[in-house]
């Protein structure tokens, strides 16, 4: 019994024991906040001079080169990869994956005030970015509203849950829509929604 007693309280004690003997390393963060607003000041230094001297080097031996438009040029908005969109402007890497995440949801644009709903841009970016774009609204991918299946309609950014649901609904009671007017009759779908899906509705 003493040496079972013994050996619970060497267990018990092993962990106290352990932090008086073993001081883990503590992150410093000050320092590490310290140098990453020194690396952004660097950055934005860079970029300051870049923008100035476009011939500024970067290394020696290596001159700058401006990727963006020339002033003028546009990219189209429906087509362009994530390459050309960092071209303009006041886009840069995230934006232009939201752009073409977004894109792809709703099946392309069809005008260019719809970037304001990708997250992120508001009106100050938009006002940057808008004269270098165009759009070729036959680049809109439309939706069959009369056989789109319930799990693909939920993912067109316009309609919820409950509208996508509704729609499919409406559609197996009364059969086919012919045209936009018989989407005006499904109860919760709002004039607005009617405006925002009627470029993408297809019924064929």
């Amino acid at each position: 019994m003493v040496v079972l007693v013994i050996v619970i309280a060497l267990v018990l004690a092993a962990p106290y024991l352990y932090r008086q003997f073993h001081k883990d390393r503590v992150i410093n963060f000050k320092d590490f906040d310290k140098a990453a607003a020194l690396l952004d000041k660097a950055q934005k230094a860079d970029s300051a001079a870049a923008t100035k001297n476009p011939a500024y080097a970067h290394e020696p031996g290596k001159v700058f080169t401006s990727n963006k438009l020339k002033p003028g040029a546009t990219v189209e908005l429906n087509s362009a990869d994530s390459a050309q969109l960092t071209q303009v402007h006041g886009i840069g890497a995230s934006f232009a994956m939201r752009i073409i995440r977004y894109r792809y949801r709703l099946g392309g644009y069809y005008n260019k005030e719809q970037l304001k709903e990708v997250y992120g841009i508001d009106d100050t970016v938009y006002r940057q970015i808008k004269d270098q774009l165009t759009i070729n609204p036959a680049a809109i991918t439309k939706i069959n509203i009369n056989t789109i299946s319930f799990a693909s309609l939920r993912q067109f950014p316009y309609l919820d849950y409950k509208q996508a649901s509704a729609v499919i609904e409406y559609r197996n009671q009364h059969g086919k829509y012919a045209s936009m007017d018989d989407v005006k009759n499904v109860a919760i779908i709002t004039p607005e929604i009617i405006t925002k899906i009627k470029p993408y509705m297809n019924f064929k």
